[in-house]
């Protein structure tokens, strides 16, 4: 949607407000890695990498529940495994050769070219590339299915004020842009669950942090924006930056 940012991706972080991780920082594999850690299980939940490509992955709650498998993969071992990968493709290719069992998930990995997104029904995983545009994803559904909370949060990042603040080239300004949408509280009408809120606050988890990547097409890198805390409360650090070879 934007020449000079052909991928953008805003995304909040819900856990448990005792589960340990560390900040995005750079990993010195091959491919680099830029990602946040969680310390307990040792995966992440959002990367990009020197080849270009960017993996992220969501906990998918089945009807509403969240029943776990003890002994499945963990879903951050997975994403970290995609960050290996040196394209969407061969992201594409190592997912339709996953055999592990993990948790119900919803996985989207993507470079300036193509996106795909993954999520696992019973023992299938199922991947469909995504169209240039739009897309928003969260906890409650499948891909093809849409939330409430999904909708609003649509409406909000399409809003054409949004759009235009993105399509000016400015980071400082487009990460001050999708803050206002990650900050949101709004509920629907006939809801009184927090958790519906874009911005998630309740007693024992909610909205841990938030990160903000644009693939800069001009300089062939990403810039990676990364708040500790919840957005409503807290300020977006500096940029990390990562070359794309």
């Amino acid at each position: 949607m934007f020449e000079d940012f052909p991928l953008i991706v805003a995304a909040n972080r819900d856990e448990h407000y005792d589960r340990p991780s560390a900040a995005p920082s750079l990993i010195e594999t091959t491919p680099k890695i830029i990602a946040g850690r969680d310390l307990r299980a040792g995966g992440t939940w959002l990367g990009v990498n020197s080849a270009g490509l960017m993996v992220g992955i969501l906990n998918r709650h089945l009807d509403g529940q969240n029943s776990l498998v003890a002994d499945a993969r963990s879903r951050g071992l997975l994403c970290m495994e995609l960050l290996g990968c040196m394209s969407s493709a061969a992201a594409e290719v190592l997912m339709r050769h996953q055999r592990a069992h993990y948790n119900p998930f919803t996985l989207l990995f993507a470079d300036k070219n193509d996106a795909f997104v993954s999520y696992n029904a019973e023992e299938k995983i199922i991947t469909q590339k995504l169209p240039a545009g739009l897309h928003v994803f969260s906890s409650a559904a499948e891909f093809d299915l849409h939330s409430a909370k999904a909708e609003r949060a649509y409406a909000l990042f399409g809003d054409a004020k949004i759009t235009a603040r993105l399509g000016r080239g400015d980071l400082s300004d487009a990460v001050a842009a999708l803050q206002d949408v990650l900050a949101d509280h709004s509920l629907a009408p006939d809801s009184a669950n927090p958790g519906d809120a874009i911005c998630v606050h309740r007693d024992s988890s909610g909205t841990v942090s938030s990160s903000i990547v644009f693939f800069a097409e001009p300089q062939s890198r990403f810039v990676t924006f990364y708040c500790a805390g919840a957005p409503c409360r807290n300020s977006f650090g500096a940029g990390l930056t990562l070359d794309v070879q």
